[in-house]
């Protein structure tokens, strides 16, 4: 590991070199690529992203222009009625509907993989009862006969008007 002194020494010949420009200093390597991709920006809000889904779904599903179905689409948004409302909104229930679908999935594949540290969670809960029992501490305060939410302080004071 070098010296302060050979560091001090080496930043002087980097500063007093003038073949080396200033920036030889704040230069750094470049960095190596993040293994886990960023997530995606989207650039407008969840409003605008279900209006263009369902615009485009409009357009690949029922054939029509993107300017009949952003018409469609705004027209159903405001409540108002048009040729293709009853298509604007089977298109919305069915992009939910795909939508729930989806999130159910991912809910139970994520509940099928809790189970496994709920379980550990649970055995290991179990035993440090145990073990605290053997100890002679008991687990729930307050006397008993006394429910554990009751205080052993008493009712609250009235307030006084």
């Amino acid at each position: 590991m070098p010296s302060s002194e050979e560091i001090l020494e080496q930043i002087d010949a980097a500063v007093t070199d003038w073949t080396v420009s200033g920036d030889a200093m704040r230069c750094r390597p470049t960095p190596e690529p993040d293994p886990i991709p960023a997530v995606p920006v989207v650039s407008y809000t969840g409003r605008e992203a279900a209006r263009a889904l369902l615009v485009r779904r409009l357009i690949d599903n029922h054939g029509l222009t993107r300017f009949t179905a952003r018409r469609a689409v705004a027209a159903a948004e405001q409540g108002r009625t048009t040729r293709h409302t009853d298509l604007a909104s089977a298109e919305a229930r069915a992009a939910t509907a795909e939508a729930a679908e989806h999130i159910g999935r991912a809910m139970a594949a994520f509940a099928r993989a809790l189970q496994p540290v709920a379980q550990a969670a649970a055995a290991t809960l179990r035993q440090l009862d145990d073990a605290l029992r053997a100890a002679g501490h008991r687990c729930l305060g307050g006397k008993p006969g006394r429910p554990a939410w009751q205080s052993p302080y008493g009712p609250p004071p009235r307030r006084k008007r």
